[in-house]
């Protein structure tokens, strides 16, 4: 199983929704400025207007450089045009401007997920977390597909167990999970996530196949076998489908088999030669 661009972009977004732009505040002429061209690079980030974003953002950090959400707004603007190292520097000049900014670490860590950073992500959701340790949903999420990444099961299985509290029947968390399990050949309990999220939405092929790949993993073949056979009920044309129920009914085949004697070999042996005994002579 691999994490599709296409989740991957949907969890950048709901994490950039999240960590909306921010306006700076006002105290003096200088951050009257910066907040009145913060205001219209706002509406130009929810227009999508990437490049028209960054350059009233810029003019917002030149002029009042010292308030973190300008660079924060900034980098956002940059992420959303694609400019991912500039993204980066601009978080971390807000990290500079102020040290504890956790919007500054959370998304200079997405930024890396990204850029397949992940070690770099993990140091910076840590920070992200270490405030807001049972709130903060999204660094845990994106932090656990950072741990999948690079193959800290556990790491993933623990983060995800928050993300699960806050909503129960995420779909696409229990699937990470459940993928976490199967690594740890903790089966049963991959099982158990793939379940939940076919009860939520019964015609989810992948969710279908996936139980069924662990369920040959576990050697339960007529289950896999049910479940292959789901799939091409909704899709009959699925290759992945029509190639795992072959190796599955092989199994089965295999396993209910009459085993087939194996015929004795006819050897004939041969007695010992008797050793002549001597009679005694006559005298």
């Amino acid at each position: 199983m691999k994490i599709s661009k296409p989740q991957f972009a949907a969890f950048a977004a709901a994490a950039s929704v999240l960590l909306a732009v921010g306006l700076p505040t006002v105290a003096h002429a200088d951050q009257a400025e910066a907040y009145k061209y913060a205001v219209e690079g706002r509406k130009a980030a929810k227009n999508k207007q990437w490049d028209k974003a960054v350059e009233l953002f810029k003019k917002a950090v030149d002029a009042d450089p010292k308030q973190a959400n300008n660079h924060i707004n900034l980098g956002l603007a940059y992420k959303g045009a694609g400019k991912l190292d500039d993204a980066a520097n601009s978080f971390s000049k807000a990290i500079e401007v102020e040290p504890n900014n956790l919007a500054g670490y959370m998304n200079r860590g997405i930024v890396y997920i990204s850029q397949q950073k992940y070690d770099k992500a993990i140091e910076d959701l840590n920070h992200a977390i270490k405030e807001d340790k049972e709130t903060n949903v999204p660094a845990h999420r994106f932090r656990a597909f950072a741990y999948l990444q690079t193959k800290q099961w556990q790491q993933a299985i623990d983060d995800y167990d928050v993300v699960l509290k806050q909503k129960e029947n995420d779909d696409p968390i229990l699937d990470r999970r459940a993928f976490a399990y199967w690594n740890m050949k903790q089966y049963d309990k991959a099982i158990a996530d793939y379940t939940k999220i076919i009860k939520d939405n019964p015609k989810d092929k992948d969710a279908y196949l996936h139980r069924s790949y662990v369920y040959e993993l576990a050697r339960d073949y007529p289950q896999g076998l049910a479940d292959v056979n789901n799939v091409l009920g909704m899709d009959p044309n699925n290759d992945e489908a029509k190639n795992r129920k072959a190796r599955l009914e092989y199994e089965i085949n295999k396993a209910n088999a009459t085993p087939t004697p194996t015929p004795r070999q006819y050897r004939r042996t041969m007695p010992p030669e008797k050793t002549p005994t001597s009679q005694p002579k006559k005298p």
